[in-house]
């Protein structure tokens, strides 16, 4: 059930204030008429907005600055974790108000903290429900950012921030294309942020982009290619003076890479060189984009690469480490490596317990999962369950299949 918040016509033109729209403009983003918004803006009375409505309030909130968002202290909190609250962020608010009341102007370190804030929260969002619907929003994002970067009047220290913050966002939207499978998308979103990291001379942005790259060319049938860029990550890693995190993230690539290139001992070594990597972390609080970056991650990685080389047992223990100790902020990943888990298991013979693991992954999409990534292998495993008609589970599983794919969207 949606929770609707009942807010005040002074409340309101705060937040319209933040966002330097035009009553005309606020009252578009809301679905109402400018004399609505004037009413409410002059009466002081309340609001008690439709969910689309909420939506496009508690987006544009979560862009304001921090003096303007301690007047509605807790309000956020709410969002990610109501199912329908989340759905209605999703395609009605981030998309939609992402380029409104930003660009020319002068821009200071709250601009640069609004950024960062959606990139933050594109982040959490895609780790829990995936990036199908997301990418939209970070692409809208971005063009934001760079209107920023050249419209805008602001210093050198704000400007260094601006583009940091702009090749992170630019990052985190690549990963989302690569979810919701928009190849050209992706490519040119991690191809803009390592074309931003070498004009900030960001080591740590470039790393990360060229880890990017290296995982969308893994992820569409390139995997030479991949290792190529994740090689090229690597190195530039090998310039910071410690970014253990960073680090791991290219030699993952370059493992998959490896692994889908037929080379096992460089899976092998890129593998154990990420386990060195973030032994060498001193428990630092791990940035939002390297949340996930743990032993976990790293098992589940080293499992991917063993299902490609032949070693299915392997893998499949991996996966079921991997998958215990993964919480429900990372409910994509978890996904995606149960449908791994399932291949593992349906190389190995075990057809029924093929059948246990993508069962739970059908139980996600479901419900508030949205990953092409998951649904394109989860077809591809279900091909393979096919394959096993009487086994034990198999047609109720198909029949299930079936009467998903069945459900009007």
């Amino acid at each position: 059930m949606t929770i609707v918040r009942t807010w005040t016509g002074r409340e309101a033109k705060l937040l319209r204030t933040a966002m330097r729209a035009s009553v005309r403009d606020f009252a578009a983003h809301l679905g109402v008429g400018t004399r609505t918004v004037s009413k409410w803006e002059a009466r002081g009375a309340d609001i008690r907005p439709t969910p689309e409505m909420q939506a496009v309030l508690d987006t544009a909130l979560a862009r304001a600055t921090d003096d303007v968002r301690t007047r509605f202290s807790g309000l956020l909190d709410e969002v990610p974790s109501d199912p329908m609250r989340r759905r209605t962020l999703v395609k009605w608010g981030l998309a939609a108000t992402a380029t409104a009341g930003l660009g020319a102007g002068k821009l200071g370190s709250a601009e640069v903290a609004t950024i960062r804030r959606a990139t933050a929260r594109l982040c959490g969002l895609d780790h829990r429900h995936g990036g199908e619907t997301l990418w939209r929003a970070g692409v809208n994002w971005s063009q934001q950012a760079h209107l920023m970067l050249e419209r805008g009047t602001y210093g050198g220290r704000i400007g260094d921030q601006l583009l940091a913050a702009t090749g992170n966002l630019q990052i985190r939207t690549g990963w989302l294309a690569c979810d919701a499978g928009q190849h050209d998308v992706a490519q040119a979103s991690f191809t803009d942020a390592l074309a931003v990291a070498r004009q900030a001379a960001d080591a740590e942005i470039e790393t990360r982009a060229l880890a990017g790259l290296g995982f969308h060319s893994n992820l569409f049938g390139r995997p030479r290619e991949g290792l190529r860029y994740s090689k090229a990550a690597a190195a530039a890693a090998a310039r910071l003076p410690r970014t253990p995190r960073a680090t791991a993230a290219s030699l993952l690539s370059a493992a998959v890479g490896g692994a889908r290139s037929g080379d096992a001992a460089e899976a092998g070594k890129a593998i154990a060189g990420a386990r060195r990597a973030l032994d060498a972390d001193r428990g630092d609080v791990a940035a939002d984009w390297a949340a996930f970056l743990s032993p976990l991650e790293i098992d589940a990685v080293e499992a991917t690469c063993a299902v490609e080389t032949g070693h299915h047992a392997r893998a499949e223990l991996l996966f079921e480490r991997a998958i215990a100790g993964y919480g429900g902020a990372f409910a994509r990943n978890v996904a995606l490596y149960r449908v791994r888990l399932a291949q593992a298991r349906l190389r190995a013979g075990a057809v029924d317990g093929a059948v246990e693991a993508v069962d739970a992954v059908l139980d996600e999409l479901d419900g508030e999962l949205e990953s092409w990534r998951v649904s394109t292998e989860l077809g591809r495993v279900r091909r393979e369950i096919a394959r096993h008609r009487g086994a034990p589970g198999v047609e109720r599983f198909l029949d299930r299949v079936r009467g998903i794919s069945a459900q009007p969207t």
